[in-house]
């Protein structure tokens, strides 16, 4: 099963996935890195590889990272080349959810485009689905 590990400045990458927790329960190996904001590039590159190492069976590591360019994806790519690893950013709470169901039916690369485009899709202005669909006054 791909590993998952989701990176970002602040509380936010706990935040998600203890709400992903909530709406589908135990997500096995899943590791989260929250970045404080006074740490620096080789203090987060070690803890990415040790979160990596956590959740990695042999099948690949997703890192979900808030920002591109931000320290969490730019530390993760760096890792890119010692070890299986995608890098996805923009991580949302849908790309999440989904990758708990899909993670261990796709390779590592397939699953990375499809919660990219999944956790697009998933990003609308609802107000305006509401607009359309009401009657013409």
């Amino acid at each position: 099963m791909v590993g998952l590990v989701v990176a970002s400045h602040g509380r936010l990458a706990d935040e998600l996935v203890a709400t992903a927790r909530q709406i589908v329960g135990d997500l096995p190996r899943v590791a989260t890195l929250s970045v404080d904001p006074q740490s620096g590039p080789d203090e987060i590159r070690a803890q990415l590889k040790s979160a990596v190492k956590s959740v990695d069976d042999g099948e690949g590591v997703l890192v979900f990272a808030d920002l591109i360019g931000g320290s969490p994806c730019t530390q993760s790519l760096s890792l890119c080349q010692q070890a299986r690893i995608e890098v996805l950013t923009g991580v949302n709470l849908p790309m999440l959810l989904k990758a708990s169901s899909l993670r261990g039916q796709v390779p590592l690369v397939e699953l990375a485009h499809q919660l990219a485009q999944y956790g697009q899709k998933h990003i609308t202005c609802a107000s305006e689905l509401l607009r359309a669909r009401a009657p013409a006054a």
